[in-house]
């Protein structure tokens, strides 16, 4: 079982799955909660399962080379999915009520659990990041990739994951029939705290 946090009020009305980038931990991405605003949400913080310097890696990458492995990708999402269903058996979280966000490494796998998924999440965030094995859709997708919402948010000068990487992907994955939203910003390999967050957090609670 992937190692994980979790950090909710008494009693949640949505949760967040949160996939840190490559390098980082579950601890990366826990001060975004507050400027998030999501009053009542419950957040899930999950370890990668390879150590990566010191922090942990969700699958081997040598940058600036960004083309993944996929073998491990699929672990990944196979650890991920086992996850999430460990979570709706034992905390009751119907996917439905549980969105996925991820940064850079962790928005590929957010993206990648969702576009193979066969039930439909609360929304899937991918900050920074691109899509692996995108020559395989549409006949990999799952039966639930089509009725996915999907958030794609990317800096203009980001010198780790280009946006001319990303931006192509997700057009297409738009003309494949997914309702994918597209955001760019003024920045760089990070999070645009103002535009961005206020962006995801209004995508979040659009139902």
């Amino acid at each position: 079982m992937l190692v994980h946090d979790i950090i909710a009020p008494a009693k949640p009305t949505r949760w967040a799955l949160v996939l840190h980038g490559l390098g980082d931990s579950k601890e990366g991405w826990k001060d975004v909660v507050p400027m998030l605003g999501l009053n009542g949400w419950g957040f899930i913080f999950v370890q990668a399962p390879d150590v990566y310097g010191p922090g942990w890696s969700w699958f081997d990458l040598q940058l600036p080379n960004t083309k993944p492995n996929h073998a491990q990708v699929e672990r990944a999402r196979g650890l991920i999915c086992a996850l999430i269903a460990h979570l709706t058996v034992t905390r009751g979280i119907a996917c439905a009520d549980l969105a996925l966000i991820g940064f850079s490494q962790g928005c590929l796998m957010a993206m990648d659990v969702a576009l193979h998924h066969d039930q439909v999440f609360a929304g899937v965030v991918g900050i920074s990041g691109w899509i692996s094995g995108i020559e395989n859709y549409p006949a990999e997708f799952g039966s639930a990739a089509r009725s996915q919402r999907y958030l794609m948010t990317h800096g203009h000068f980001d010198n780790v994951i280009p946006i001319s990487r990303t931006q192509p992907q997700a057009a297409q994955l738009k003309a494949l029939g997914l309702d994918v939203g597209w955001a760019e910003y003024d920045k760089d390999h990070g999070l645009d705290p103002e535009n961005e967050l206020a962006d995801i957090r209004r995508f979040l609670l659009h139902r």
